[in-house]
C-alpha cells in the first residue's frame, strides 16, 4: 500500500512547460509584429514626406524659371505687360499683370504649380536700362 501512496496522480495540465513556451512565442510574435508595423508605417511616411518636398522644390524651380522669362521679356521690351499662362509638361505657370510702367519700378508676380504644389515670388524692379536693378526678389505665401 504504501507504493500506491508514493504514485503521483496525474492532474490535467500538470505539464506547463509546453503552455509556457507556447505563450511566450505567441507574445514574441505579437511584438515582433507590432515593431514591424510600426517601421512599416514609419518609413512610408518619411517617403511621403520626402515626395513632398521634392515636389514643392520642382515648384519652386518652375517658378524661379518663370520669373526669370518674364524679367528676360521685360528687359527686350519695356511694353511687355505680362498676364500670360506658360504650360510645362509637369506644371505651369501663372505670371500676372505687371505692376507699374516705364523704366522704373515695376513689379512682377508670378505663381506656379506642379504636382499640387504652389510657389509664388514676387519682384520688385528699381530701373530697367541700361541695366537692370531688382531691389527684392521675394517667395510669399501669396500676392
Amino acid at each position: 500500500m504504501k507504493y500506491l501512496l508514493k504514485q503521483k496522480i496525474p492532474f490535467p495540465c500538470a505539464n506547463r512547460n509546453g503552455y509556457i513556451a507556447l505563450v511566450s512565442i505567441l507574445i514574441v510574435s505579437a511584438l515582433t509584429l507590432l515593431i514591424a508595423t510600426s517601421s512599416s508605417l514609419l518609413s512610408i511616411g518619411e517617403s511621403n514626406m520626402g515626395l513632398q518636398e521634392n515636389q514643392a522644390w520642382e515648384a519652386f524651380y518652375l517658378t524661379t524659371a518663370c520669373a526669370e522669362d518674364a524679367l528676360m521679356k521685360l528687359k527686350n521690351d519695356l511694353n511687355y505687360s505680362g498676364n500670360e499662362i506658360l504650360n510645362f509638361d509637369n506644371g505651369k505657370c501663372t505670371i500676372e499683370p505687371l505692376e507699374g510702367s516705364g523704366k522704373k519700378n515695376r513689379v512682377i508676380k508670378v505663381s506656379g504649380v506642379t504636382f499640387n504644389q504652389t510657389r509664388k515670388i514676387k519682384i520688385e524692379i528699381g530701373k530697367i536700362n541700361p541695366d537692370m536693378e531688382i531691389k527684392s526678389w521675394q517667395q510669399v505665401a501669396d500676392f
